[in-house]
């Protein structure tokens, strides 16, 4: 009868402790319930990922955009010729002695009339700044501060030496005396440099800009000489 009494005791006791550990299906289910968790992490980072990769692309193509756009209106700013531009132009062929590149030499100065030294001569000293820049229609008006050797001092030198040269000699005509004193004179480091404000004007012809013939280019490229002839005749 006691030992009845304990094997039921026993078998509650097993019971209970069978109830409390959980079995290996059980862990099992508890796996299985845990899995679709991670599945959708996994699927929330991949669509993370792809939006990250689509904003990329987005910020790539715009800033393409962007750098094309700079791009052309960088060439439409620079290929496009304005008044200061021509002016500018025109004036560094003059320093570089390229005087058939301009419209200021054509009827000042004959291509021929002078050689490589002495076009360099007359304008190695050339310097300018645009001061200012009005446009009214088809006309433009540069206004430059212009710097160059003092022609009126040059040219008051060669006449004064003509005269001497024809004074003591009845066949001489001058010209070949003030051709050399200039050649001299652009040469002599104690001729100084003026700064005058001159203005040029421009027309515009078929769309494009072009010095105008009008202008006083002996005033404007070569300080004093116009006042030095003057005083002579």
């Amino acid at each position: 009868m006691e030992e009845k009494q304990n094997a039921k005791a026993t078998e509650k006791v097993e019971k209970k402790v069978a109830d409390k550990k959980p079995t290996t299906e059980a862990k099992k289910e508890t796996k299985k319930q845990g899995a679709p968790k991670k599945d959708t992490n996994k699927k929330f980072e991949k669509i993370k990922g792809e939006i990250k990769k689509i904003d990329n692309r987005i910020i790539i193509g715009v800033a393409v955009a962007v750098v094309v756009l700079i791009a052309i209106l960088a060439c439409v700013f620079f290929m496009s010729d304005s008044p200061k531009k021509v002016v500018e132009k025109e004036l560094s062929e003059i320093k570089a002695g390229n005087y058939g590149q301009t419209t200021m030499l054509s009827d000042l100065i004959e291509e021929d009339e002078f050689d490589e030294e002495a076009k360099k001569l007359l304008f190695d000293k050339l310097e300018w700044k645009v001061l200012n820049l009005k446009e009214e229609g088809d006309k433009a008006t540069v206004e430059l501060e212009i710097t160059n050797k003092d022609f009126k001092t040059i040219m008051e030198n060669c006449i004064q030496r003509a005269i001497k040269s024809m004074l003591t000699n009845s066949n001489n005509d001058g010209e070949g005396e003030i051709a050399n004193c200039l050649i001299e004179e652009l040469k002599n480091d104690e001729i100084q440099t003026v700064t005058t404000n001159q203005s040029i004007v421009l027309e515009k012809k078929d769309g494009k800009w072009e010095v105008a013939e009008d202008n006083d280019f002996a005033n404007i490229l070569l300080p004093g000489f116009n006042d030095a002839v003057n005083a002579f005749n």
